[in-house]
């Protein structure tokens, strides 16, 4: 499934692509410089909007026809490693996670904001380990919820930081990244439980890359940018490997025979 696996991943990188160039065009023109405030209504809004809608379809309907049916069962087998490029791409995303992480903890000065950058500082240690947690049982298990812990924890903190804030556009794209990322972190982590989806794996991930390439152009800080970059360049890599770890199509028609 080697066709499909990059058909998927290079499908969410392009539509992360268009979202970033969007997203920069926002910051650029719908703001107000008197206030800071965004335009009500400005087109521009309303189109990335639809955009980004549109591939969050794209990515459900592409992920059901690469053949997610396909990817093994068994997560030692459905998260291993083909390659071993893909381990490097994973370890980048989780280097580019942790420095972002640091970052996080050393501008922040509120207690909560601090203990969710530790969190996120060692997630991306289990970013980096991902095709090898299966192999670990229990321990491996525990691992793989942290992620899921630390995106929890940043989407209450981020949230408490912006209730108040007028401007919706201003922190709505990082809300809509920082949900990604929970989802596909959330999806993996169900693997080393046997609870793995396929599907909804390949959809979330592929989700957390476009938007964590999206957030590049956001207007937040750079620990936050490179936090979400990280993570989205680790799941973006893992629905590669979901799908090149899956049978290929001819292995099919034999049983089919039968």
């Amino acid at each position: 499934m080697k066709k499909e696996a990059w058909t998927y991943s290079l499908a969410a990188a392009v539509m992360g692509a268009v979202g970033m160039f969007l997203r920069w065009l926002q910051c650029q023109y719908i703001f107000r410089t008197e206030d800071g405030l965004a335009a009500r209504g400005a087109p521009l809004s309303i189109l990335f909007t639809i955009v980004i809608l549109l591939f969050g379809a794209g990515l459900w309907a592409l992920s059901g026809r690469v053949g997610a049916e396909r990817v093994p069962s068994e997560p030692e087998e459905a998260l291993a490693s083909p390659a071993r490029g893909l381990s490097w791409v994973v370890g980048a995303g989780a280097f580019i996670a942790a420095l972002g992480a640091l970052l996080l903890f050393f501008r922040e000065d509120s207690l909560l904001f601090k203990i969710t950058a530790l969190a996120g500082f060692f997630s991306a240690a289990v970013l980096a380990l991902l095709p090898y947690l299966p192999r670990w049982g229990r321990f491996g298990c525990v691992l793989a919820v942290l992620p899921v812990l630390f995106f929890c924890l940043w989407l209450v903190a981020y949230y408490k930081e912006n209730s108040t804030n007028p401007t919706l556009w201003a922190y709505a794209v990082e809300v809509l990244a920082i949900s990604a990322s929970l989802a596909g972190a959330f999806q993996i982590s169900a693997f080393p439980f046997y609870r793995g989806k396929p599907r909804h794996a390949l959809f979330c991930c592929g989700l957390a890359l476009m938007t964590g390439l999206t957030m590049l152009m956001d207007k937040e800080s750079l620990a936050d940018r490179a936090v979400l970059l990280g993570w989205g360049i680790g799941l973006g890599a893992m629905t590669w490997a979901l799908l090149r770890n899956g049978s290929p199509p001819e292995a099919d028609e034999p049983a089919a025979k039968q």
